[in-house]
């Protein structure tokens, strides 16, 4: 977002809620001309509507709203510019986490016969959407964290001992950690010299830490709090043999192969489109819901632990998925320029 204000010089507007409509999902964007707006949620927080910001809004020459059929407010951000023949791109995942072939992935495609353009989070649902609606532009915008500079792989081979196993995020019923902390107890049976970081917080915090200690692993596991920053970040990287994601997988996966550092993911989970980028060799697969399934991939990681950092991977991420690249995508929507 920064890249795109400094690049628009003032001419950008930006409108935001504090929170998701999941509210464990807060946001953290702090750039000029972004204005924090009310969200009001509806019918058990299965929709929400959005205030303080309609009026500029609908007035703007290009608006880009999120492609989200929860909100009411985009629903009406779309039936009123179209009418009033206002160019409006939707942005998001192009289908539900449940997969293309679900029943609401046809109100997503309403949403984006009502724009004029879509902007996708990754190069394969970019193919997907051309499909779907032949004729309308569309553009990625891929999914990133950080700037090119600052994607690099961890120390050199040989030059770090490898000996973590890490888990970065929400520590929230939906990410499924307690499977971790499961898995690394069984894995850490054959490898002693393992030991397991959880860097974030939740409210499970306190179960995952009486687990940790029923399951006698609690001197090895490791609540670091929440890290930001891809400096303080790196050196959590810089000693783990891999990540984990035992829930959904998304932007997490980006980070960790920016790293250099494969991930462990369960594999049938609704993951984000971020898994194409399994596609690089850098995602180890175990079953999901299966301690000894990931503690398997765990083991594995370990054992090949001399082989990090991925340099070729972590290369792969600065070349496509920098916040330069997602700043491009939307820079080229909003401008209409297509390549």
């Amino acid at each position: 977002m920064q890249i795109l204000v400094d690049t628009f010089d003032g001419d950008l507007r930006l409108f935001v809620s504090d929170r998701h409509l999941d509210r464990t999902v807060k946001s953290g964007v702090r750039v000029p001309g972004l204005r924090t707006v009310r969200m009001v949620r509806l019918f058990g927080d299965r929709a929400f509507l959005q205030f303080g910001h309609l009026r500029e809004a609908i007035a703007l020459e290009t608006l880009i709203i999120d492609l989200n059929p929860r909100s009411i407010t985009a629903w009406l951000l779309l039936v009123v510019r179209r009418a009033c023949r206002r160019r409006t791109l939707v942005w998001g995942h192009l289908h539900p986490r449940a997969g293309s072939a679900t029943r609401t992935a046809s109100i997503r495609h309403a949403m984006r016969r009502l724009a004029a353009g879509t902007i996708s989070y990754t190069y394969s649902d970019q193919d997907a959407a051309r499909r779907e609606l032949p004729g309308q532009p569309v553009w990625v915008a891929t999914n990133a964290l950080y700037r090119a500079e600052d994607i690099q792989p961890g120390a050199p081979r040989g030059t770090a001992e490898r000996t973590d196993v890490l888990y970065v995020g929400r520590f929230e019923p939906a990410k499924k950690v307690d499977l971790v902390v499961r898995a690394f107890a069984v894995a850490v049976q054959e490898n002693p010299h393992l030991r397991l970081r959880l860097v974030g917080g939740g409210s499970q915090q306190q179960n995952l830490a009486e687990l940790a200690e029923n399951l006698s692993v609690a001197d090895k596991v490791h609540f670091e709090g929440w890290v930001d920053g891809v400096e303080a970040l790196g050196k959590y990287y810089a000693t783990a043999v891999c990540s984990v994601s035992p829930g959904f997988a998304g932007l997490g996966l980006t980070q960790t192969l920016g790293f250099g550092v494969p991930m462990v993911v369960a594999r049938d989970e609704p993951h984000s489109p971020e898994i194409e980028l399994a596609g690089t060799g850098g995602v180890i697969w175990v079953d999901s819901d299966s301690p000894a399934s990931m503690a398997e991939g765990l083991q594995s990681t370990f054992q090949q632990r001399d082989l990090l950092p991925a340099e070729d991977v972590s290369r792969f991420v600065r070349q496509q998925y920098s916040a330069e690249t997602m700043a491009q995508g939307l820079h080229d929507a909003l401008k209409g320029i297509q390549r």
